[in-house]
């Protein structure tokens, strides 16, 4: 008798964590958009080749690299392009991480998109430290632009 109440409770509880529960990145259920990471900062047009400008307003040296790539650096006041070149791969196009070079200061990006020359100009700034920290920039597949 005793056996067959673990069973059961085992199983209860199994059944339990087989139930659905929405992840953070599912849509509202109001239709709306939910405030989050996952959201979206930009899309581009991912037919075409893609610029993206990097501005450094933070006052400090950053560092930047692209998949494959060593860093380089972005010194304090300027701007560099990269150019995102489009291939047949089917996952995601670009990660770009940035940061304070030998620092810890959180960073925010801010993104402003030409969809006539397919730009993204990422206006790199210091943030709150209560806040996120944008740590990439990242465009999937379908020309979506995130900070992660």
């Amino acid at each position: 008798m005793k056996s067959k109440i673990i069973a059961a409770a085992a199983i209860l509880a199994a059944l339990a964590f087989l139930h659905p529960h929405p992840a953070l990145s599912q849509p509202a259920t109001d239709g709306g958009k939910k405030p989050g990471f996952w959201q979206p900062q930009a899309q581009v047009d991912n037919t075409r080749n893609i610029t993206l400008r990097l501005l450094n307003e933070t006052g400090l040296n950053l560092e930047y690299g692209q998949s494959g790539a060593n860093l380089s650096s972005l010194p304090v006041g300027t701007s560099k392009n990269i150019i995102v070149r489009i291939s047949n791969r089917t996952g995601d196009i670009a990660n770009i991480p940035i940061n304070a070079t030998g620092g810890s200061t959180t960073l925010k990006y801010d993104y402003n998109v030409d969809s006539q020359t397919n730009l993204v100009t990422i206006r790199i700034t210091r943030s709150d430290p209560r806040t996120r920290q944008d740590r990439s920039v990242y465009i999937d597949e379908k020309g979506r632009v995130y900070s992660f």
